[in-house]
């Protein structure tokens, strides 16, 4: 049997050779940054700050839609790294927490390898590995603010960090077994439900002692590893949750809006609360469309209060069409009929919805459903003369504001 070499099993051209930003990053980042994206072009200077990261952005962009979801679902907590090497992906880490308003834990020996971990199926790993740095390095490039650095050997400076400790996200890139399994060992109980463990090294079968120890620490474990297509193959795994509404961050960002201020249904804003029937949200607010639009609105905590909705709207209103009439149904009962003219036409219109509809409607969902019905459902271009809109304009939503009075 002939050996090859790998330079010859090597795929060449059946391999693609870059890969595209996330859009949300790219064609649409004027959007993302409306809807408050806290991810900026200069997150990337600190992490290609090691020349070898610029063909591994991947890895990148991979933190920064970890860190959008977490905003998104209100997941919070501070942010751990243990193997800093020379800061790359600290540098990134610590700008999330500044903007979390956390703090970022980097955990090294800042010296390369502790002698002590090269043992079992590492026994053959190099001793010189990853010296080219120094704790005056990184903090140089990472900064300060929000930061706090512990050197040294991995677990004992476990003690340096807080015993009652939290974190949202967790970066394990200290390549052998025995750190590494330590690493599992403290931070998984540490790791808040719907945080990120993210692993580097796990698949790319240049480090057997990562993937051995997070094989054996998740094999009985509820989650399960999801690899990423970095170029050192790392795992990400997210901390289950409780079901239920208690572990539901849909129903506690909704509940956020309960209250008297508003909330604008621009650049998408409220689009947790919209259901069917809405078109694409634009920077005034969002349009309804068709028959019927439907929002979702956030049951109350005190089951004897009434829900008190103002919404600030406007039919699509022209001079071939100057009314509009829209019901307003609430778990199947028709609790309002607005009607729109030119004369009349955008305003703040109020519905209070009973605590004993809501209670004894209500079936199960954690959500009231309000759905808003046209009675004039016709395209566009059907009465504006040379309009190529095929929608069927109904509603205007331009903001709304949510509160709660006793029954």
């Amino acid at each position: 049997m002939t050996t090859q070499s790998p330079s010859e099993v090597r795929p060449q051209a059946s391999w693609p050779q870059w890969a595209d930003c996330p859009q949300r990053y790219f064609v649409n980042y004027q959007k993302y940054l409306a809807q408050g994206g806290l991810v900026r072009p200069e997150d990337v200077a600190g992490f290609v700050a090691e020349s070898k990261n610029k063909a591994d952005m991947a890895r990148f962009y991979f933190f920064c839609l970890a860190f959008d979801q977490l905003v998104k679902e209100g997941v919070t907590g501070d942010i751990a790294e243990l193997g800093v090497y020379k800061g790359s992906t600290a540098s990134l880490l610590a700008n999330f927490a500044r903007r979390l308003g956390s703090i970022a834990y980097l955990l090294d020996t800042y010296e390369g390898f502790d002698r002590r971990d090269l043992v079992g199926i590492d026994e053959t790993a190099r001793l010189e590995s990853f010296q080219d740095t120094s704790l005056a390095a990184v903090r140089a490039l990472v900064g300060e603010d929000s930061v706090r650095f512990v050197q040294g050997h991995f677990p004992a400076t476990a003690s340096q960090l807080p015993p009652d400790g939290s974190y949202c996200l967790v970066h394990l890139d200290c390549d052998l077994y025995a750190p590494m399994a330590s690493a599992l060992e403290y931070f998984y109980s540490k790791l808040v439900p719907g945080g990120f463990l993210i692993v580097h090294d796990y698949s790319s079968l240049h480090w057997s002692g990562a993937e051995k120890a997070v094989d054996e620490f998740f094999a009985d474990k509820t989650e399960a590893v999801v690899p990423l297509p970095d170029s050192s193959g790392s795992v990400t795994i997210r901390k289950a949750r409780p079901a239920g509404s208690a572990g539901n961050w849909l129903v506690r960002k909704r509940r956020t809006l309960l209250g008297p201020d508003w909330s604008e249904a621009g650049h998408g804003k409220l689009a947790g609360l919209l259901d069917a029937g809405w078109s694409g949200p634009e920077a005034w607010g969002v349009w309804g469309v068709g028959e019927s639009h439907t929002l979702l609105l956030p049951v109350p905590d005190d089951p004897a209060a009434d829900l008190v909705l103002d919404l600030d709207v406007a039919a699509g209103l022209v001079q071939s069409r100057p009314d509009q009439t829209i019901d307003v149904v609430v778990l199947g009962e028709t609790l309002a009929t607005w009607r729109f003219t030119l004369q009349q036409n955008r305003g703040v219109r109020r519905l209070i919805i009973p605590a004993t509809l809501i209670d004894s409607r209500n079936t199960g969902r954690p959500v009231v459903t309000i759905t808003l019905h046209p009675h004039s459902v016709r395209r566009n271009c059907d009465f504006i003369p040379g309009s190529s809109d095929t929608r069927s304009v109904g509603l205007g939503l331009h903001r709304l504001r949510i509160a709660t009075r006793a029954a």
